[in-house]
């Protein structure tokens, strides 16, 4: 609660500060609410906050792990856009509200006890990213991503609140505790119920891009800004997938023989279609929205493995190192494609002759994204895989073959930093804004690749 207080106060004071035509001081207020959020997670909410609505949020330990992982995934991005964002319209205090605005969704998201709680904060996740990915008004490709993104988003949204309104119908509840004693009881009707739980799928599903409700990711992330781009690959996927965990595990455990079936189906074309359209892929922001799709088959899983040991802890190890990995891939992108004028793959050919940290951090970035060992992202899939085995050993071994085939594109990139014979005329330079962010991420990423059990021991 503490946490949301503060994005939400941070936001607002980012709005009215734009007002004054000081870019800095808008970025740096930003940037300060983010920590101070974050700060305010690892306090925890102070006694009794708890039990102010107790019959909407629950701040537990679940939602706090999961409010560090898209605070801290916010405040990198935040700090890469005192050099991303410059090129859009204003003075930004608009941008930056609306990201905080849509975090503060993404907490409730996390913390919600009630359906109707869980809606609100994927409406209020939502609203501002439709805004956000057309905010270069003056580019075709952007006002088609927005348009895009606000159609099938609305359209998705009614489907999602059909099935909760079903579920309501069958269990007499928007509670997730009496749902599951509704079913547990017997005390509710089958057909009904199992039809809403199937909406919700399909609701959430298209919140975290998974096949075949991902047909708009590719377009949307190709036309929104870069750090908009980033934002929707990390936070939005922790918060979908982090609300999806906790519905399930909290409302329908009970009715697990039902919808375990259509998750493990659609897990199994998520990484598949998406890892062999993505070998196909010559722009970078393409191939890295196949990417996150395909990563949205992987944590899949995690919904599969629900009551199983450690299912909880390895969905937040991966959406760590992955929200990690993708966000230092995207801060090294926009210093290249920016300043090259160029998001195809060619754009990194020489990279490591002129700038090599940049070309270090995609490297690392990719070597995770792709699950190489020792890196971070091998132990995130290691402990997802691990926890999913028990119940869906032949979804695992799928998974483990799509990791495989994932390598052939996540190395393009390091070849054409490293291996490429032709180089790119222009001289990259990085800003310091950039610098330090992807130093943070970095750093991160090395002690989760250094220390991996201990960090998942705590968590």
């Amino acid at each position: 609660m503490t946490a949301l207080l503060i994005l939400f106060t941070t936001a607002i004071a980012a709005l009215f500060t734009g007002l004054t035509g000081n870019r800095k001081a808008v970025h740096a207020i930003a940037l300060i609410g983010s920590l101070l959020a974050l700060g305010g997670v690892i306090a925890g909410p102070p006694a009794g906050w708890n039990d102010m609505f107790p019959a909407m949020f629950n701040f537990d330990a679940y939602a706090l792990a999961f409010s560090g992982v898209a605070i801290l995934a916010t405040a990198l991005i935040i700090g890469l856009s005192g050099w991303g964002f410059r090129s859009l319209h204003d003075t930004l205090g608009d941008n930056y509200g609306l990201i905080l605005f849509s975090v503060c969704g993404a907490l409730v998201m996390f913390s919600f006890t009630n359906m109707v709680m869980l809606f609100l904060g994927i409406e209020i996740l939502s609203i501002p990213l439709y805004v956000l990915a057309g905010s270069r008004r003056d580019e075709l490709s952007g006002n088609e991503a927005a348009l895009k993104y606000f159609l099938m988003g609305s359209f998705t949204t009614g489907i999602l609140l059909f099935g909760m309104a079903l579920v309501y119908g069958a269990s007499g509840s928007f509670d997730v505790n009496a749902i599951a004693q509704a079913i547990t009881d017997g005390r509710h009707s089958a057909g009904m119920l199992n039809t809403g739980i199937l909406l919700i799928i399909f609701g959430l599903s298209f919140k975290v891009s998974a096949v075949p409700f991902h047909f708009w990711a590719p377009d949307v992330y190709q036309g929104s800004p870069n750090l908009v781009t980033a934002f929707m690959a990390t936070v939005v996927k922790t918060a979908g997938f982090a609300a999806m965990y906790r519905l399930f595990s909290m409302a329908f455990p009970g009715a697990e023989s039902f919808w375990s079936v259509p998750v493990a189906v659609v897990a199994g074309l998520t990484m598949t279609v998406a890892n062999v359209t993505a070998i196909f892929q010559t722009d970078f922001k393409r191939m890295m929205a196949f990417s996150s799709i395909s990563h949205a088959g992987y944590l899949m899983l995690a919904i599969l493995a629900i009551g199983t040991e450690g299912g909880d802890r390895a969905l937040l190890f991966y959406t760590l190192t992955y929200s990690l990995a993708t966000i230092c891939a995207f801060g090294a992108y926009i210093v290249v494609a920016e300043q090259n004028g160029d998001g195809s793959f060619a754009a990194f050919n020489g990279l490591s002759k002129k700038q090599p940290l940049l070309a270090a951090v995609l490297a690392i970035s990719m070597l995770s994204l792709a699950g190489i060992p020792p890196m971070a992202g091998f132990f995130g899939k290691y402990f997802l895989f691990t926890a999913a085995f028990a119940k869906y050993p032949w979804l695992v071994v799928l998974a483990v073959i799509n990791s495989a085939i994932s390598i052939y594109y996540y190395f393009k990139i390091i070849i054409a930093m490293y291996f490429s014979h032709e180089e790119n005329a222009y001289t990259a330079s990085i800003p310091a804004s950039v610098r330090w962010a992807v130093l943070a991420g970095l750093v991160l990423i090395a002690l989760l690749t250094i220390v991996p059990g201990s960090v998942y021991a705590l968590i």
